[in-house]
């Protein structure tokens, strides 16, 4: 956890960089020099940047948070003033609609939270859980009749989210795809994680589809509680090291349970050299590229799998193709724009 000191240095080193973009400061610019050796400003960025990073997620947190609410606000203030009605008047329009709550559904909702009922009657209970539960059905109207305000007025949202600035594709890393890719993603991923299972066809679809523009990286974050993700990671690495890496990291993923056992045997039918595979995932050297890449999670604040960084960019969850295509195709029509 980052001591108290820690979390001061980084907000005094993130408002250095933010100063140094308010006086015009590029990545280019030249800061300091030492014997006439120059000290660029990306070197600067470059070295804190793990640092940084977390502080710009959570800056963009905060202002996408006050944008939502201030978007939310101005469709009220135009939907009212198109009907004519007060903003007040409008939100208790839009909580309208059918509210059924059956007995049952009181029962259930007691049933399961009796305990905390402990102090009240029976029916003041009952009553006030039907209270709650009618509520719940007016914020699903309330929430329905919103979405309907997104499609009928004009939403243009470009808030930038942060990104990552120092290069990860680093070389050291199992990486396929495009060798100079407009977008790169690099995939922080856990053998025995069921959600990186099951992001696996979306992945090998944004490669057939995006193979010219597209370059994925591998990271490995094997989870605790886990108790093979280690092993696993480990012994893909060492897979790698006799260039069989995807292939090994495919017949995980075709596993229904990771073992120790099954190593070998996905090993094997690669045609590996089983004695050279053997000697190196009890080596320190499979040990230190995987803490290597924890560490690196950990000093993003990645802490699940599976996680991506597109373009620097942060993003968590097994995605479906449709919404890898989405983000790929907003980078590449910014990268376009760039040019």
């Amino acid at each position: 956890m980052m001591s108290q000191s820690s979390r001061g240095v980084c907000v005094f080193l993130w408002f250095v960089v933010v100063a140094a973009v308010a006086r015009g400061q590029t990545r280019e610019t030249v800061v300091a020099s030492v014997d006439g050796v120059p000290i660029t400003q990306q070197e600067v960025d470059d070295s804190i940047a793990a640092r940084v990073y977390p502080l710009q997620q959570q800056l963009y947190a905060i202002r996408k948070a006050a944008l939502e609410n201030l978007i939310v606000s101005r469709l009220l203030e135009v939907e009212a003033k198109a009907r004519g009605v007060s903003v007040d008047e409008l939100r208790r329009q839009l909580t309208q609609g059918e509210i059924n709550v059956t007995r049952a559904q009181v029962e259930e909702a007691f049933a399961q939270n009796a305990s905390f009922f402990a102090s009240m009657s029976p029916d003041e209970a009952r009553e006030r859980l039907r209270l709650d539960l009618e509520n719940q059905a007016r914020m699903k109207h309330y929430r329905a009749a919103l979405e309907r305000l997104r499609k009928k007025w004009s939403i243009a949202v470009t808030l930038a989210e942060p990104a990552f600035a120092l290069r990860l594709d680093d070389g050291t890393s199992p990486a396929v795809g495009a060798v100079k890719a407009a977008v790169t993603i690099v995939e922080f991923s856990d053998f025995e994680c069921r959600f990186c299972r099951e992001v696996q066809p979306a992945l090998k679809q944004v490669l057939e589809n995006y193979g010219k523009d597209v370059r994925l990286v591998f990271k490995h974050l094997p989870l605790e509680g886990h108790r093979n993700a280690v092993p696993a990671a480990r012994a893909a690495y060492c897979a790698g090291e006799q260039e069989r890496f995807w292939q090994f990291h495919d017949g995980l993923f075709g596993l229904e349970s990771v073992s120790p056992s099954a190593f070998e045997r996905i090993a094997a039918d690669l045609g590996l050299g089983l004695e050279r595979f053997k000697a190196c995932v009890s080596s320190e050297q499979s040990r230190a590229a995987v803490v290597r890449d924890m560490e690196l999670a950990r000093s993003l604040r990645i802490d699940s799998t599976p996680s991506f960084l597109v373009n620097g960019k942060l993003i968590k969850g097994a995605l479906s193709f449709a919404e890898f295509q989405k983000i790929i195709e907003r980078e590449l029509k910014q990268t376009s724009s760039l040019n």
